[in-house]
């Protein structure tokens, strides 16, 4: 199934990007995370407290050090009935996340699917996404996944740690962290959206066809069907 995919995927991340939906003011905000590991090219987007998916995408990506940035939204009704004190201070939503291998223009995009994705198989409006059931996305390496698999299951107290380091970034309704696992691994986390569900990532390529963007859309923004290329 082919999509008509946003301009947002990228100017989401811009300075002072504002949108209005359904009677609500999205106003985003970049949040520089810091660099993610990519040891081995193959990576992995899952729930990391529940860990549904494991295996990576079928994409192989660039090694090395790179970006992972947030688009987080700051949220208000434009309802005059909704506005009390408590709504006049805005809810703030993780939108999209982000890694961003090289500075380049993205041109085309598409899903970024698992190996036994048949992506003809999809009907109007429908994607492969993966699982959230702790309302937490994540970004990592397969090889930090290996090893964060090895950790959960020889310590189950190993999730406190992460929600404790997830916690020194919270606010109300997101927070996000990334974390050294060891081995040279770390895992980029972060809050989901309006919390669980199942949520699609997409690659963007640059003019020469190289790969620029990873993007996980947690669906503040309504665009299926209607987004222009």
């Amino acid at each position: 199934m082919k999509h008509n995919y946003p301009a947002f995927f990228e100017t989401a991340f811009d300075e002072g990007y504002t949108i209005e939906q359904d009677g609500y003011l999205y106003r985003l905000f970049r949040q520089d995370m810091g660099k993610l590991q990519v040891k081995t090219g193959k990576i992995v987007a899952n729930d990391p407290f529940v860990m549904f998916e494991t295996e990576p995408f079928e994409e192989v990506f660039p090694k090395g050090s790179f970006s992972v940035q947030l688009a987080i939204a700051q949220v208000q009704s434009l309802s005059k009935e909704e506005q009390t004190d408590e709504a006049l201070e805005p809810d703030e939503r993780v939108a999209l996340a982000r890694i961003a291998f090289s500075d380049k223009p993205v041109v085309s995009w598409k899903m970024a699917v698992w190996a036994e994705s048949d992506v003809s198989q999809l009907g109007e409006g429908e994607f492969f996404g993966y699982g959230v059931d702790a309302g937490t996305g994540s970004f990592m390496d397969a090889e930090a996944c290996a090893l964060l698999e090895r950790e959960i299951e020889k310590d189950e107290m190993f999730y406190e740690t992460l929600t404790k380091k997830m916690d020194q970034t919270y606010k109300h309704t997101r927070s996000w962290g990334l974390i050294d696992i060891g081995e040279g691994c770390n895992v980029a986390m972060f809050s989901t959206g309006w919390g669980d569900g199942s949520y699609a990532s997409y690659i963007g390529y640059d003019s020469e066809g190289q790969i620029a963007r990873l993007v996980t859309d947690f669906y503040l923004v309504a665009w299926m069907g209607t987004a222009e290329e």
